[in-house]
């Protein structure tokens, strides 16, 4: 699917800064590019199974409900809200400083490709992370602005498992999933070759 993708974008692109766009597309996927496939239990089983890149997201996943942080308010949220555009889940722990410190750049990103790009941060059960201890982080970035969070997450947390953070999961505005990757390319340029890439995408379907 990926050759086929990066062929639509060589076709369409004939720029010096189109082809540039085309490679940073190529290093941004590579990593997870190399991720095998596997059933992603959207047969509508109950069994919530690990989602892989180049799986679409299971058949429920809009209707399911989270609790939603927001700027000191709490909520019960079905994930519908989120789709219909490009999609950044951002993994995240009150114990990592990396993951605190990127959400400036989140929040810069979401005003900036907002009428595209949905960001939603998550954290899940297992951190010891309540709303209390989210609510009383010393930065107050959750706090004072509109950047929400999951938390108190066991659904995600399944069809996403990792082991660091932060992790960012990168989901096209069809609900497939197309990259997993760190902090690292998370930034404004790479979030607009992503947005960028969906539109072409859909363009060529």
């Amino acid at each position: 699917m990926m050759k086929s993708i990066l062929y639509n974008l060589h076709k369409a692109f004939k720029s010096k800064r189109a082809r540039a766009i085309l490679l940073c597309l190529v290093s941004m996927f590579s990593l997870s590019a190399q991720t095998p496939r596997k059933d992603s239990g959207a047969d509508g089983s109950d069994t919530i199974g690990q989602v892989l890149v180049g799986n679409k997201l299971p058949q429920d996943f809009w209707s399911r409900k989270v609790k939603i942080y927001n700027q000191g308010d709490t909520a019960l949220v079905e994930l519908s809200k989120y789709k219909g555009k490009s999609f950044l889940l951002d993994f995240w722990s009150t114990t990592c400083g990396t993951c605190i410190s990127g959400m400036s750049d989140l929040i810069k990103i979401q005003k900036s490709f907002g009428k595209e790009l949905n960001v939603l941060l998550v954290n899940s059960y297992g951190k010891l992370d309540t709303y209390q201890r989210i609510h009383k982080m010393p930065i107050d970035v959750l706090r004072t602005n509109d950047l929400s969070t999951v938390y108190a997450d066991d659904y995600l947390i399944k069809l996403f498992p990792h082991r660091t953070f932060p992790f960012y999961v990168w989901v096209d505005q069809n609900g497939t999933v197309v990259a997993v990757t760190l902090k690292r390319l998370v930034e404004m340029e790479n979030v607009e070759t992503f947005i960028k890439y969906n539109r072409l995408y859909e363009k060529s379907n």
